[in-house]
């Protein structure tokens, strides 16, 4: 052990202090009637203290072979462009054209536009203590052949167990709450995993996949708690954008074990017009989207599901504050909550008289401190 430890010697590769920036590009070419999202970001150096190095003030168009020409507009999101509804005609290949602003041109070839069918089934299978996801599909003309997937999660929760705060208090006066202004149940803003989901029927006479894994939630997550919602979007691939994604997955999800393929550069269908060798991230695809949703009630699983907890600094026991003696009621009101960080809950009764006012830490009782929203979004069903 002693020999094996002090032949080990500290690595830094050239590429760690290297100056070079690449454009990366991140985003496919919806073909049907939703929204087309590209993301430009530049690489970051890997012993940069930045995050992100987002591509502004670019122009960029959707090109066709028959010299159609769809213009993306900047958003307020940084390095984000949008073209919504575009609808394309199929008898034609597209590319993506790009001018960034210190004037440097990339484009992408162009690319088939492929028609996605439909998702026939999202599978959602009980395990010892979690849900497997997996998805179903088929082509009846035998045409598709590879396929990816995106998920985006979104779930219910909680926080006020038997006790929701009721009352508010506001400008020295204690109010009912409405009940669209109620703060125990929350919806988590949706998001999309960064897990690279692919499948193809390649090899088969058939053009069918059958139960293709999408990914797994664990109970501890606290995502199962109440009602967990999956969004499934399905794309087309051609073979050369499924052995980008395939590589990419590769990669980024299946390296780290002594078995394991060593990483390896990957394809790209974009280059740098204004400099031929330098290279470019991304692979451009064209295709429309077919999606199916699916909401999961976490009672329903066979095996314990966990709440949201609350930092062990926190204490939920709460307290009350008597209205006696009236005269400092006001400033004892203005001492407990005007700051925010405690909440009032429920009116404290004494044979059926008010006396007081239950009270918690704003972490114990307001959804919204955990990353949800109160706002029911209007894909969610009543009673879920």
């Amino acid at each position: 052990m002693l020999i094996a430890f002090s032949c080990r010697k500290p690595y830094n590769p050239l590429v760690v202090s290297s100056d070079q920036s690449f454009l990366v590009v991140d985003g496919m070419i919806n073909s049907g009637s939703d929204s087309t999202f590209i993301f430009l970001r530049h690489t970051v150096k890997l012993n940069s203290t930045l995050q992100d190095d987002p591509e502004q003030g670019a122009r960029i168009s959707i090109e066709s072979n028959k010299n159609d020409v769809y213009s993306l507009q900047e958003t307020a999101t940084a390095g984000q462009y949008l073209v919504t509804g575009l609808n394309l005609p199929t008898d034609r290949n597209y590319r993506l054209h790009i001018f960034t602003a210190n004037n440097k041109e990339y484009a992408s070839d162009f690319v088939e536009n492929k028609i996605t069918p439909p998702i026939d089934s999202v599978y959602a299978a009980p395990l010892v203590s979690g849900v497997q996801f997996s998805v179903s599909t088929h082509d009846q003309t035998n045409k598709t052949r590879y396929y990816r997937w995106d998920a985006t999660e979104s779930w219910k929760y909680d926080v006020s167990g038997e006790h929701p705060s009721k009352l508010i208090y506001k400008d020295g006066n204690i109010l009912p709450r409405s009940p669209d202004s109620l703060i125990n149940i929350c919806y988590k803003i949706p998001q999309l995993s960064s897990a690279i989901f692919i499948g193809n029927s390649g090899k088969l006479t058939r053009d069918v996949i059958e139960k293709a894994p999408l990914g797994y939630v664990d109970a501890k997550t606290k995502k199962l708690s109440s009602t967990y919602m999956l969004l499934v979007r399905q794309y087309a691939l051609t073979a050369d954008a499924y052995k980008y994604w395939n590589l990419l997955q590769t990669s980024s999800q299946h390296l780290g074990g002594i078995t394991d393929p060593q990483p390896t550069s990957a394809i790209t269908n974009l280059h740098c017009i204004t400099n031929p060798a330098e290279p470019v991230i991304g692979y451009v695809s064209v295709s429309t989207v077919t999606r199916k949703r699916v909401f999961l009630m976490g009672r329903t699983l066979p095996f314990q599901v966990f709440f949201p907890e609350i930092p062990d600094t926190v204490s939920c026991g709460g307290g009350v504050i008597f209205i006696k003696p009236l005269s400092t009621f006001p400033y004892r009101l203005r001492q407990t909550f005007a700051s925010g960080d405690t909440l009032l809950i429920a009116a404290f009764t004494d044979s059926g008289k008010t006396v007081g006012y239950n009270y918690k830490s704003s972490l114990c009782a307001d959804c919204r401190l955990r990353g949800g929203t109160i706002e029911r979004p209007p894909y969610w069903p009543s009673g879920f």
